[in-house]
Parts: structure tokens; C-alpha cells; sequence
């Protein structure tokens, strides 16, 4: 008989997945645990069994890893939103990048990895969030709270005395702030912190108020300082969590990008404007692209602040956008891609190919689907030259990665099972229409 839900049973930890479990074997079955980590010996209940798949509970280990350290947050374990806490922080960048790597050569089928850099820490691996999203409850008695929904348990809410990665330090269950039935977004910025309402559906149901004193704060634009820049945005827009990486994560895309002064830099998906403006005084001109018209609104407005007049911003798809550049023969030299986790669509993929920049930096915070974007440049003719991980997202399973593909002419990119593949079919090529 097979093992089934409920056994439980010792294993050996062969590996550290995508996704935040350690892996280990039994009976030709892959097993996932939370909470552990490669090379430890662990006692687990089997919670679910998928095709050739096992999922587990920890239950005791046996056999500790080295790098096994005790979470900081009373929440670890409970919360869905940490999945690492349990692992020296130095380890979780080794983790990262053996990730990535196995993504490229299984999702991306590559069969030469690319040199791939250390991950680069975050300068703040608590306290570095600038946005959590409270879900309101009641407890037994009926007295309202804030909370966090319970790891696989979404409809159970426990109250959220504190969270240390999350910018401010409060008893968050406490806050007297309501709107019925509705999530209380707390957010900063480089001014005073603020909140905002929305429902289950992330629609925004409120103006900003002033978290000290409840008092809205109108149309009034929150802002972020990076460097000598100042980026405007929504208090509702999106803006990086972890503001204490960007000018690091600014200086790589710039040294990756290798500008000139003759340049034509595409920011695709350029939302308020980051990466673009960050390299504007290097550039001829910036295009960017998001579809998006408010994000465009304030990248036209950060341009303006930062006494930028090189840079051109346009409200539409990247695919509608990019076909258009091809219709008017555009030249660009660099393009910048910092698509949604979800990664490119082949449309987006086949103009951005059509139009040939000499340099890609891909910015992902989507490995798997990076990876698969990867196969497809590097098929056309672009050779991956490096990819520096970043970790954005300290003590989660989520790391992001910025990458450098260099146009090198069609057949001559890195080598995958894609490329040899596409070998054998005689007359084969890309096409806007056909992808």
C-alpha cells in the first residue's frame, strides 16, 4: 500500500525548491516541506498527494542544517507571508541564485548557463516594507481587529501585534480606523505615513489619510527619494516595497545598460517612470510605454521634477506600442523590459526581437516565466550575458533579478534545446503576426 494523506514519515532533505519548501524523496515521489531546509532530517505528516507529488507538515527535525536559525517574528510559521525566517539570511542568497539556475536549465532549457552573480543583500532585512494590506475581523466576543490571513487557511484572520518587516512598529489589531467590510492598506513614503481603504477585489474604496491623525489628505501625491531623484506617484500606486535596495538596483541597470550620450533608451513597462528617468542624463532620449494612463501621468510629472526633458511617455500596450516603433522604422539601442510577474506575451517578445536593440536589460520579478522569455531571445540571436539577482523581498521566497541580453545576430545566442530544435525546421523564422 502507498503512502497516502496522514502517514507520517522520516526524510532526508535532497534540495531547496522554488517556491520556499525543501524537497525531499520517497517511493519515486518528490515531497515538499515548508519550514526546512537541504540536508536535514525531518519527521512530516503527508497533508496531500498530486500525480507523483507529496505535500507535508513539519512535524519535529531531527537532524538540524547548519543554517537552520530561529525566526524573529512571533507570526513565523502562522503568517503565509515569510517563508525563510527559519534560514540564515547569507544561505537564502545561495538559495536564490541555485534557483535560478535550475529554472534556466529546466523551464529555460539552456544548455549553457549564463555567469550568473552573487545575489545582492538587501541593506535591510527587517523593517523594509512600505505597504501591508489589513484584513478586518472580530473575535470571540465580537470586538473588532486587524489581521493577516492564517498560512492555507485565507478566510482565517489572527490579530497582528506586530509585524518586523513592515516599516512601522505598532500593535496593528488595535488601530481604530474602519471602513465595513473593507482591507486597511497602511503605506510609506519619504513624507508621513498614510492608509487607504479597498475590498477584497484590490478596488480602492478610499482617499489617503494621515496615519497619525486620520485627517485625509485630498488629492495630495505621496513621493519617494532616491538619490538625487524624487519620484511622484498615487497613494494607491504601485511603487518597490523595499526602497533601501533602489539606488543599488538603479546603479546595476545603468552599468548593464552601458549608455551614451547618442543613445535611445525604451523603458517598457516603465510604469511611473523609474528605470527610464534613473538614466535619462545618460541618453539621447527615453520612450517609455505603460498601459496605464495615471502611471503615465506621473512619469511625464517625475520627468518634469527632475528637470528632465529628453523623455517621451505613452499611454498604451507594450504590444500595441512596440508595433507601432516597427511601423516607423525606429532604431533603438537599448531596451529596458520590466514586464509583470506573469512575464511577455510572444507578441510583446517578437517586436521587441523585430526591433533588434543592441542591449535587453530584463528586469523579472517572475523567475519561471523569465526563463522561459529567455529561451526565446536567446533562440532569435541574443546572447544572455549575465543575470545579478537581487533580493527586494528579505526572508520571502521572492527574489527579483535584472539581466543583460546582448544582440549577437540570429543563430550565434546562448544554446538551448529550443535553438537546436528550430535548426531542424528548414525556412523557420519570427513574425509579429505568427507569434
Amino acid at each position: 500500500m502507498g503512502i497516502k494523506p496522514g502517514d507520517e514519515i522520516v526524510l532526508n532533505l535532497i534540495d531547496n525548491a522554488f517556491g520556499g519548501e525543501a524537497v525531499g524523496r520517497v517511493n519515486n515521489l518528490v515531497v515538499f516541506v515548508p519550514f526546512a531546509i537541504k540536508g536535514e532530517t525531518v519527521k512530516v505528516r503527508i497533508r496531500q498527494k498530486k500525480r507523483r507529488m507529496l505535500f507535508a507538515d513539519l512535524l519535529e527535525v531531527i537532524e538540524p542544517s547548519p543554517e537552520r536559525t530561529t525566526p524573529f517574528c512571533p507570526n513565523f510559521g502562522s503568517c503565509g507571508g515569510c517563508q525563510y525566517q527559519h534560514i540564515n539570511y547569507p544561505y537564502q542568497l545561495e538559495i536564490f541564485v541555485k534557483q535560478l539556475k535550475d529554472l534556466l536549465l529546466r523551464t529555460g532549457g539552456f544548455l549553457e548557463l549564463p555567469e550568473i552573480l552573487p545575489a545582492l543583500p538587501s541593506p535591510k532585512t527587517t523593517r523594509y516594507r512600505n505597504r501591508i494590506d489589513l484584513h478586518p475581523a472580530e473575535d470571540a466576543s465580537g470586538s473588532p481587529f486587524y489581521g493577516f490571513c492564517k498560512r492555507m487557511e485565507p478566510k482565517t484572520i489572527f490579530p497582528l501585534k506586530e509585524c518586523p518587516i513592515f516599516a512601522l512598529e505598532d500593535d496593528f489589531s488595535a488601530l481604530p480606523m474602519r471602513m465595513e467590510d473593507k482591507l486597511l492598506v497602511l503605506r510609506t513614503h519619504s513624507g508621513k505615513p498614510y492608509y487607504y481603504f479597498k475590498d477584497n477585489h484590490n478596488l480602492v474604496c478610499s482617499g489617503p489619510f494621515d496615519y497619525e491623525t486620520s485627517e485625509s489628505l485630498g488629492d495630495e501625491d505621496v513621493f519617494y527619494d532616491v538619490g538625487k531623484l524624487r519620484f511622484f506617484n498615487s497613494y494607491s500606486g504601485f511603487f518597490q516595497v523595499n526602497p533601501s535596495l533602489l539606488e543599488v538596483f538603479s546603479k546595476v541597470v545603468t552599468d548593464f545598460a552601458q549608455p551614451s550620450e547618442s543613445d535611445l533608451l525604451l523603458d517598457i513597462y516603465c510604469g511611473a517612470g523609474f528605470f527610464g528617468i534613473s538614466l535619462a542624463d545618460k541618453v539621447k532620449e527615453v520612450l517609455g510605454v505603460e498601459i496605464d494612463p495615471s502611471s503615465i501621468a506621473y512619469a511625464k510629472k517625475n520627468a518634469r521634477a527632475n528637470g528632465l526633458a529628453n523623455c517621451r511617455y505613452t499611454a498604451d500596450s507594450a504590444e500595441n506600442y512596440l508595433r507601432g516603433l516597427l511601423e516607423q522604422g525606429v532604431k533603438p539601442d537599448i531596451c529596458i523590459l520590466d514586464p509583470p510577474r506573469t512575464g511577455l506575451t510572444n507578441k510583446a517578445v517578437s517586436a521587441v526581437k523585430h526591433l533588434q536593440p543592441k542591449r535587453l536589460i530584463y528586469i523579472s520579478c517572475g523567475p519561471p516565466t523569465f526563463a522561459r522569455d529567455a529561451a526565446k531571445f536567446t533562440d532569435a540571436g541574443y546572447l544572455l550575458s549575465k543575470i545579478q539577482p537581487l533580493d527586494l523581498f528579505p526572508h520571502t521566497k521572492h527574489f527579483e533579478l535584472i539581466s543583460l541580453f546582448e544582440w549577437k545576430g540570429k543563430g550565434s545566442g546562448s544554446p538551448t534545446k529550443g535553438a537546436l530544435a528550430e535548426k531542424e525546421e528548414a525556412g523557420s523564422d519570427f513574425s509579429c503576426e505568427a507569434e
